[in-house]
């Protein structure tokens, strides 16, 4: 795992945790240095450590430390006209690099340069995954009624679960249906969506928080195909970009839209479209910095198509720190699924894949022949690179599927199913409806989770099957929206265990 894949997040964690030799660390010019604090980490904008006590060349600093995978980082970043960094103390890097220049706050104050490459304590690897599991042990959490609710009826828990399904997925055909009314206003007023103000796609709050639908659109004007395979686009790259990526994954999909791939003439070559996805989402390489040949090869023909493309793509270019290689597994990285975006991609365009998938659904004999359709239509057969690639690196041994059954089914529980819905309602379809519906229920559950271990474990117990992905999607609202925000008064559950004496 070369580093150059590491985000800043695992490099902060390195710098918390001290995953360093304390008695052997100096600055680039040679001066001992000593961590006395180190800091309280700064979510919001600013340096990444606040307040740190550090000891350098026998003189005690109090001030802010900033974190970079490379020195030239800092100014990429343009932390040098940014006056929230006149107090950095410190700046921590990563990697050697092949040449030390003067890094200066602001107010011309220059920097001492902490590289850790040459200090750590063990292996990047190692570090790597005692940093999955603490972030797993910290998710973990007790429910507040755990000691409570072992009397609680199951007919009660599964109806109230049932109706946090129904809840879920309303909200997400809701965010849907806003997005639609977006894009046929834009489509009507032929004007391009950077979508930058509204690309962040969450699943939060209640529905009834969620503003009701437009009136003013008329199903004529919401029943243009490019409007639903933009949808049907956005939703798709949106499941690809996990927990992790899913932010940037969107804000890709509406910059690089798929008349933007249509225009450009790259939607039925695969790897013109991967250069241009690559391209904007700012994954592209340095090819100096690719050591492999079979993806030095590969980076070079992907790079010498964006050039020629870039001068025609108007919009929003990603950078490589807007995406997480870190703390997901290999299989998850953005880059392998950014190559399963190209085929789908594809397959909307060339394949008309949206309609494809309401009338394969629609006909269906069974709920169960429906979702076997549904996988088969999601399915892609993946470039021969990132069959043995996880990044524009090194070849992994095993071979690789970039979109596994699990995140197929995931996509048609989060894009397919409210789409289905959301395209039954407006255009008053019971039959697609009562489908949609009925695949969604024969959906089996992905592997557990933390969340639905925990509710399984301290609410659900063995009151009720949680085969499904039905009664998964109601857990998780159930947390989410109930438990984690301790909500029990609003919760049929909480309102039963925590009545007061009547």
């Amino acid at each position: 795992m070369r580093m150059r894949i590491l985000h800043e997040r695992f490099l902060r964690h390195i710098w918390s945790r001290q995953f360093v030799h304390q008695t052997a660390l100096r600055t680039s010019d040679g001066r001992d240095v000593r961590v006395l604090a180190t800091g309280s980490l700064n979510t919001g904008g600013g340096p990444d450590f606040r307040e740190a006590v550090v000891q350098i060349g026998g003189t005690t600093y109090r001030g802010d430390v900033e974190i970079h995978r490379t020195l030239i980082e800092w100014l990429h970043h343009h932390h040098e006209k940014d006056p929230r960094y006149n107090n950095v103390v410190l700046h921590v890097v990563l990697e050697q690099p092949s040449e030390t220049f003067s890094i200066r706050t602001p107010s011309g104050r220059p920097i001492p340069l902490l590289v850790l490459e040459t200090f750590l304590s063990e292996s990047i690897h190692s570090i790597w995954e005692k940093t999955i599991v603490a972030e797993r042990a910290q998710a973990r959490q007790n429910l507040r009624c755990r000691d409570h609710n072992l009397s609680i009826d199951a007919g009660l828990l599964s109806r109230w679960i049932h109706s946090l399904t129904l809840q879920r997925l309303e909200l997400k055909l809701r965010r849907f249906d806003e997005r639609l009314r977006e894009l046929a206003y834009i489509h009507m007023l032929a004007v391009h969506d950077h979508g930058e103000a509204s690309s962040r796609w969450r699943i939060q709050g209640d529905p009834d928080d969620v503003p009701p639908p437009h009136k003013d659109l008329s199903p004529q004007q919401l029943s243009k195909r490019e409007l639903w395979d933009q949808l049907l686009y956005e939703g798709l790259m949106d499941g690809l970009g996990y927990s992790k990526n899913r932010e940037p994954f969107v804000r890709l999909a509406r910059a690089m839209t798929l008349r933007t791939i249509r225009d450009l003439g790259v939607h039925d070559n695969d790897d013109r479209l991967q250069a241009v996805l690559f391209g904007a989402a700012g994954l592209l390489p340095a090819l100096r910095s690719v050591k492999d040949k079979q993806s030095r090869e590969f980076v070079r023909l992907l790079s010498q198509f964006w050039k020629g493309y870039r001068l025609q793509y108007r919009s929003t270019v990603l950078h490589a720190a807007d995406w997480q290689f870190f703390p997901t597994r290999p299989g998850n990285f953005p880059t392998i699924r950014m190559s399963a975006a190209s085929a789908l991609v594809r397959k909307i365009i060339t394949e008309d894949l949206f309609r494809i998938l309401l009338e394969t659904i629609k006909s269906a004999e069974s709920h169960a022949s429906s979702l076997r359709s549904a996988r088969i239509l999601l399915s892609i057969n993946p470039h021969p690179f990132w069959t043995s690639h996880y990044t524009f690196g090194e070849p992994a041994s095993p071979p690789i599927h970039p979109l596994g059954p699990d995140r197929r089914d995931e996509m048609i529980i989060n894009t397919v199913v409210p789409l289905g819905l959301l395209y039954a309602r407006i255009f008053k379809d019971r039959q697609v409806r009562e489908k949609i519906l009925g695949l969604f229920d024969v959906i089996p559950s992905a592997s557990t989770n933390s969340v639905t271990r925990l509710m399984q474990k301290q609410l659900v117990r063995d009151k009720l099957a949680v085969g499904g992905a039905s009664t998964r999607q109601g857990l998780l609202q159930l947390y989410n929206f109930y438990c984690r925000e301790e909500l029990c008064a609003e919760c049929d559950v909480g309102a039963v265990v925590f009545r007061g004496p009547s």
